[in-house]
């Protein structure tokens, strides 16, 4: 029989068998505890191929159905010397398929247990020049020749058998040993959602990582997942020296004594750091690590100036007691608190930690880019009232581009509008920011940017801990909640609600509380209604209505109807004017004066008789601007006829600019054309454009004989 047919006879007997390098004892094939096959197909390729004049391998383990006891009998390593002892102690081998060795030596075949591992082992369970081949391991067989130049045969006397079933005595001594309880720092679970150094450090690394930097290398993955690797200066093809996963487990269980620094056992992650890097004192380790945390803590505090974000200098070192935020009186309670507590009235209060959730596909996204885009443009934030741009960072965890691009075009941005202070991170590949790691890169984000307001869409997606879980809520504000806060920095999370929405976010409750303010957002039939359902600040309204509308732009209107304002708030602000107070006064100029006045009001009844005078105002600009409109129109605009389209458009532009100078001049949005002509037209958000439109179509025509324009007309043409 040539090798092709050799192999064969092996496959037929379950044996998965693999090439061997002419003359040596190792397989050509990389992987090889993979590829080793009883195919015929591939067994033809290999041995009429590529491999035609290798010997033959047979891989050992349940796979194949096999162990191999491997009896080497050298002058100083006499295994039938130590096999004869095993035996009066414990009864004889029943005779079994038995293979000569090219050494001299013999393979005794037995068949694979069906209830217990057997690994591959080198004298140092069964003793001196006894070895076992097992799981993911091979031994050459017959067809194949020795480096010595002889050649493996079957032992005449027991060709004719199969592979017997091993003695108990030997399968006992075979027997794994049970793997030690884990450390605390481990769980069969792959994440660690337990406190401290240890625990962080199992969340953030890998057991790839760490073995590949070590020199390790794997061999192979078995079908249950469980990964076997080889230690640094080992031929793979001599055996594997540990595992990974080892009944779904996160340790790696080492089974090799020839690792000085690292023992047999079971170890995590954390675990095999302290051996590796502190000789197995755990102590010293978590110290060292914790060490290292609050270095790259106070480094990214150090490093970031959101105001000034193309400059840094170090502190020096009196300067870090400012670190600890301690409050300086006096300061404290000299500086005015003014209006922009809010950075977005009056669902983003500046300065604080916000989480907003909803049920799957509510719109929660929508709304939010809404309002961020507006808060970064400068716009009208939900049709309301215009905040000052604010550099904002997005980051964006789930939309495509096309999303992204679909979005802000249904909300009226286009290439036209300046999104310069949108800086809009789209699916980025930064560290979870329930670690270090995470926090740190997003405050590199934040002072590459010099971002005011960070919005993060979504937290389960940004975090590698189960979302669900109080340690993954508490890890996340630890590092990356309470560095953002104490920087100064508004953000707000996104979140899901459960099943019974009625019940907040899915989840621990300690979602409710890293944040000041929590939202829940609810569809309802012309719009959005938001409810706060837990807050530290007083001062939010507990409801607020947004009006979704679809014309050529999506627009989400803020419902100022709607009750935003506490009772009596009317009357609070009206006392204010009595004691003629400028409108934009601060919070404490207006406390003193109502002070020396003989008044007395809460903070919360102040500050909303603050805003309640503000908006009153920015209600009373707003329609003298309207009213600027209207007398521009009448005086600028004859009755129109119909003329050439050219010289239609040419018009319209003249009254566009006209009253996008006057009336808006601070409008820079998305500009929307003619939709005949394709000419722009006024840069006018669509409510504002529809007031114009609805003034010139007042206006009447003088000749009842000329054809007119229709007000709806018009209103198509120019706006």
């Amino acid at each position: 029989m040539n090798q092709h047919e050799i192999a064969l006879d092996y496959a037929n007997r379950g044996w998965r068998v693999i090439p061997i390098r002419p003359g040596e004892k190792h397989p050509p094939i990389p992987r090889w505890q993979e590829a080793a096959t009883t195919d015929p197909e591939t067994i033809l390729t290999w041995w009429t191929g590529p491999y035609a004049n290798h010997g033959i391998g047979i891989a050992t383990g349940p796979a194949s159905g096999i162990f191999v006891l491997d009896i080497d009998d050298k002058e100083h390593n006499r295994g039938y010397d130590t096999l004869a002892d095993l035996e009066t102690e414990h009864g004889p081998l029943p005779e079994t398929l038995t293979v000569i060795t090219g050494s001299g030596g013999n393979h005794l075949y037995f068949a694979y247990p069906e209830h217990q591992i057997i690994r591959n082992d080198a004298g140092r369970r069964l003793g001196p020049g006894l070895d076992i081949r097992g799981e993911g391991g091979q031994v050459v067989a017959p067809g194949s020749t020795h480096p010595n130049g002889t050649t493996y045969e079957f032992d005449a006397d027991t060709e004719h058998l199969t592979p017997a079933q091993a003695p108990q005595w030997l399968l006992q001594l075979l027997q794994e040993p049970e793997p030690p309880t884990p450390p605390a720092t481990v769980q069969t679970a792959v994440q660690d959602h337990t406190d401290g150094p240890a625990a962080r450090y199992n969340n953030r690394t890998n057991w790839t990582d760490l073995l590949h930097d070590d020199g390790w290398t794997l061999a192979y993955t078995d079908r249950a997942g469980e990964q076997h690797w080889v230690r640094p200066g080992k031929d793979p093809s001599d055996g594997t020296s540990a595992t990974v996963g080892y009944q779904g487990q996160d340790f790696l269980r080492v089974f090799t004594s020839s690792i000085p620094w690292l023992p047999e056992g079971a170890y995590s992650r954390f675990g095999y750091y302290a051996a590796r890097q502190h000789n197995g004192d755990r102590s010293a380790a978590a110290r060292n690590l914790h060490q290292i945390e609050n270095r790259a803590i106070e480094t990214s505090l150090h490093n970031f100036q959101p105001t000034n974000p193309q400059t840094h200098t170090n502190p020096e070192p009196e300067e870090r007691l400012e670190l600890a935020h301690i409050i300086n009186w006096d300061k404290f309670w000299n500086t005015d608190k003014t209006d922009e507590e809010w950075l977005a009235w009056p669902l983003i209060p500046r300065g604080r930690a916000i989480a907003l959730y909803a049920p799957a596909k509510a719109g929660k996204s929508t709304v939010l880019l809404a309002v961020v885009a507006a808060l970064a443009a400068g716009q009208p934030i939900l049709g309301g009232y215009t905040a000052p741009p604010c550099r904002c960072l997005y980051i964006d965890m789930e939309m495509t581009e096309a999303d992204l691009h679909e979005r802000l075009t249904d909300l009226g941005y286009g290439p036209d509008s300046d999104l310069s202070n949108l800086h809009y991170a789209l699916l980025p590949s930064l560290p979870p920011m329930d670690t270090i790691e995470g926090a740190k890169a997003l405050l590199d984000l934040v002072h590459h940017t010099g971002a005011e307001f960070v919005a993060i869409d979504t937290f389960g997606r940004a975090v590698e801990g189960d979302e669900d879980k109080a340690d993954t809520v508490r890890a996340f504000y630890r590092h990356t909640g309470l560095a953002l806060k104490a920087a100064g920095i508004t953000y707000l999370r996104t979140d899901h609600s459960g099943k019974d929405t009625s019940k907040g976010q899915r989840g621990s409750s300690a979602k409710n509380d890293d944040v000041d303010l929590v939202w829940s957002l609810k569809r309802i039939n012309n719009g959005i209604t938001l409810t706060r359902t837990h807050s530290r600040i007083s001062w939010v309204p507990p409801e607020v209505k947004i009006t979704r509308t679809e014309h050529d732009v999506t627009e989400y209107i803020l419902d100022l109807e709607a009750e935003v304002f506490a009772d009596g708030t009317a009357d609070r602000a009206q006392l204010l004017d009595e004691l003629q107070l400028p409108a934009d006064i601060g919070f404490n100029a207006a406390g003193r004066a109502l002070r020396e006045a003989g008044h007395k009001m809460s903070a919360t009844n102040l500050r909303d008789a603050i805003r309640f005078r503000k908006n009153a105002a920015q209600q009373e600009e707003q329609l003298r601007r309207t009213q600027t409109v209207d007398n521009l129109l009448r005086r600028a605009a004859p009755p129109l006829r119909h003329t050439p389209e050219t010289d239609i458009a040419a018009r319209c532009d003249e009254i566009s600019g006209a009253v996008g100078a006057v009336a808006f001049p601070q409008v820079t949005g998305p500009a929307h054309l003619h939709e005949n002509s394709g000419t722009p037209g006024a840069v006018i958000p669509a409510r504002r454009r529809s007031i114009g439109a609805a003034r010139y179509g007042d206006h009447q025509t003088q000749s009842e004989t000329e054809e007119e324009t229709t007000p709806t007309d018009l209103d198509e043409w120019i706006f």
